[in-house]
């Protein structure tokens, strides 16, 4: 399991579950799912992030990106962040719908 985080390469699940792992308070993001293009091989998820002040609930922020999933034997091996959808869906080879 690879993660290509914006603080660097995360290498194993448990590095990963550190990763995915937010301390309760502060900011808490959700993630809603807008459109996915997938294979046997890869999968490319259009995705908004909708991040949340614990205390009330109110929005602090929003971002639409892309994530990028290699897959192998159906299960995640590596993760990859894109700002820009358009260039996750050409590096996953999709067109956009």
């Amino acid at each position: 399991m690879e993660i290509h985080a914006a603080r660097g390469l995360r290498k194993g699940v448990e590095a990963a579950r550190v990763w995915a792992t937010r301390a309760p308070g502060g900011v808490q993001q959700r993630v809603i799912l807008d459109q996915l293009y997938e294979d046997e091989n890869r999968a490319v998820a259009l995705i908004t992030r909708r991040w949340h002040w614990a205390e009330d609930g109110s929005l602090a922020r929003e971002d639409e990106m892309a994530w990028m999933f290699e897959l192998r034997d159906g299960l995640v091996s590596s993760w990859r962040a894109f700002e820009d959808r358009g260039e996750a869906l050409r590096r996953g080879g999709y067109s956009p719908r």
